[in-house]
């Protein structure tokens, strides 16, 4: 790949879910957060000022969620922007979940089209990311722990 070459968009190859298959192909690839990261940001810093977590599940919303979190299901994310980018652009960190975060998962690219949203409209005041393994990785580390996961 030279200099001059795009990013490499993971799900740019891979086949789209069928709520996504009319929806334009993300063009960025907002980087991974650790859950540690994200469980250090709960305990010192403002959710809804300082970062945002926000869950994108819908059906599969259950068991657990990151205290502080909104749930914005995915397959109304993209329609919804452009009331959501005046508001989310406030918070400076919004860090996008979903059940495991794989690569062309959900999470990933839900992050990507609200980053998408912000470099189009040169938005520097927020940025995306992305939670490292998901619900699933966080209730594996954080699902007991009482001041940064609800048990439903």
């Amino acid at each position: 790949m030279s200099s001059s070459d795009p990013p490499q968009r993971p799900w740019a190859d891979s086949k789209a879910p069928d709520w996504a298959a009319p929806l334009p192909l993300p063009r960025s690839n907002p980087p991974e957060l650790p859950a540690s990261e994200v469980a250090e940001l709960i305990r010192t810093k403002r959710a809804g000022v300082d970062f945002l977590v926000v869950d994108v599940r819908r059906m599969d919303w259950e068991n657990a969620y990151i205290r502080t979190s909104i749930n914005l299901p995915a397959q109304s994310f993209h329609q919804s922007l452009p009331a959501l980018v005046p508001i989310l652009k406030k918070v400076p960190l919004v860090i996008f979940t979903c059940n495991s975060c794989t690569i062309t998962g959900r999470g990933p690219r839900i992050a990507a089209w609200y980053q998408d949203a912000l470099d189009a409209q040169g938005i520097e005041s927020s940025s995306a990311r992305v939670l490292t393994g998901g619900i699933k990785g966080w209730v594996a580390t954080y699902g007991d722990v009482g001041d940064l996961t609800v048990k439903i």
